[in-house]
């Protein structure tokens, strides 16, 4: 095989698609999350959210090895090691010795996912706190949420930052691997089965039910919601 084109499968289908469902749905929920007009959406993609976290766990234990969240979470703990031997790489000029940068950038992308998926439970909980006004913690939660969310948001939006500065670093698209699945470089496939079906029937059951639950809260909304939209509308004559 001819090196220079040589590529290599290093992440499986169902991952791909969780990881496209997931990027596509917090941006919605994100986009949505102060429109009213959009609130069954919002609640809708919440759950959505929550039911893909809670497949990635599991397939976290029990899926392929290189889909292991002990292989996440071994990548991300490098992190660490790499910040406190920064000031011993420091060259004479204090620029760090070539390719250290990439190291780190490459490390900070394994640190990211995890933190999402550590704070989307707390995003979620109080998201639906607010919603049905949990023992009237309504406002309360109504805050919390806005502030995760925006928290949440800043590391999301850090990824794709990352994944440029990498292409930039590194002379190629590194984006291309997110859609393919495949890595430049000669070397042994890490995925021996790509596993299309399994990752075609993620996204059929997410978009449905996701769906589903937009109809469900269209036609019948939390009786507790009211308060929630009447504290935006308070807020938003309070802005006038």
């Amino acid at each position: 095989m001819n090196t220079a084109t040589a590529r290599r499968l290093v992440t499986d289908a169902p991952i791909r698609v969780f990881h496209a469902l997931f990027a596509t749905g917090f941006a919605v929920a994100w986009l949505t999350g102060d429109a009213d007009d959009w609130r069954a959406l919002h609640v809708a993609l919440g759950y959505g959210l929550a039911g893909l976290l809670g497949w990635r766990l599991l397939y976290g234990w029990l899926g392929p090895r290189q889909a292991r969240l002990g292989m996440m979470w071994r990548r991300a703990a490098g992190l660490l090691p790499w910040l406190q031997a920064l000031p011993g790489r420091l060259g004479g000029d204090g620029a760090p010795r070539a390719g250290y940068w990439q190291q780190g950038q490459t490390l900070l992308m394994a640190v990211l996912p995890l933190l999402l998926m550590a704070g989307l439970p707390f995003l979620a909980l109080s998201g639906l706190a607010s919603y049905q006004d949990w023992d009237g913690l309504g406002e309360a939660s109504e805050e919390l949420h806005e502030v995760l969310a925006n928290a949440l948001g800043a590391v999301a939006l850090l990824h794709p930052g990352l994944v440029l500065l990498g292409s930039l670093l590194r002379g190629r698209n590194l984006a291309a691997a997110m859609g393919s699945g495949r890595i430049a470089g000669p070397g042994p496939d890490l995925v021996q089965r790509e596993r299309r079906a399994w990752g075609l029937l993620l996204a059929v059951a997410v978009v449905i039910g996701t769906g589903m639950l937009w109809r469900n809260e269209q036609l019948h909304p939390t009786a507790a919601s009211g308060a929630s939209a009447m504290r935006h509308a308070d807020a938003d004559d309070d802005d006038d």
